[in-house]
């Protein structure tokens, strides 16, 4: 599709595929990583993984997931997706070594216009686990406001956990993103 890869001067978002299995599995398992998810367990394999890729990697449908990588590398830092139904949830996590240079927030930014044009919502949602500020600070920063709270279970998480809901409401899909 012509409006991939989406590029910036530090990230390139861009199709999954098969080759990524292993880094994606190695990511969500991290503890760190995995427990501020919802559906990957600690022993999550590979092969999950290259199923969930083979599902999620068309930008034509949804749900869908894209690669978050660096420019001129093809190693997975990250992966950013949007889920199904008329107001959907975006989700995303990255490889703890890239953490803390605001890429996420730069990734979410570059995603939100991508989708919007792509699919024509008129919100967007997200849960984040209220013990990751990090996650709230990109969400906040692109434009979601809390709207709520739930309690949800993490695959990685011995007990449900309270989470913060956000959206994004858009009165015209189309317009450009402020």
């Amino acid at each position: 599709m012509s409006d991939l890869p989406i590029r910036s001067a530090r990230l390139v978002l861009d199709r999954l595929v098969a080759a990524d299995a292993e880094d994606f599995r190695r990511i969500v398992t991290i503890p760190e990583v995995g427990r501020m998810l919802f559906i990957f367990p600690a022993d999550y394999t590979t092969e999950a993984a290259a199923a969930l890729i083979a599902r999620d990697a068309d930008p034509a449908r949804r749900p869908l997931r894209l690669a978050i990588r660096r420019p001129g590398s093809d190693r997975l830092w990250g992966a950013i997706g949007l889920g199904a139904g008329d107001r959907p949830d975006i989700y995303y996590f990255l490889d703890p070594a890239a953490a803390g240079q605001g890429l996420m927030r730069e990734a979410v930014a570059l995603f939100l216009p991508f989708v919007r044009a792509r699919f024509a919502l008129p919100a967007l949602g997200a849960k984040v686990f209220t013990d990751n500020p990090a996650s709230v600070r990109v969400l906040e920063a692109n434009g979601f406001q809390r709207v709520g709270h739930d309690e949800v279970q993490s695959a990685q998480r011995d007990e449900l956990h309270p989470v913060w809901l956000y959206r994004a409401e858009y009165a015209d899909p189309h317009a450009p993103l402020e």
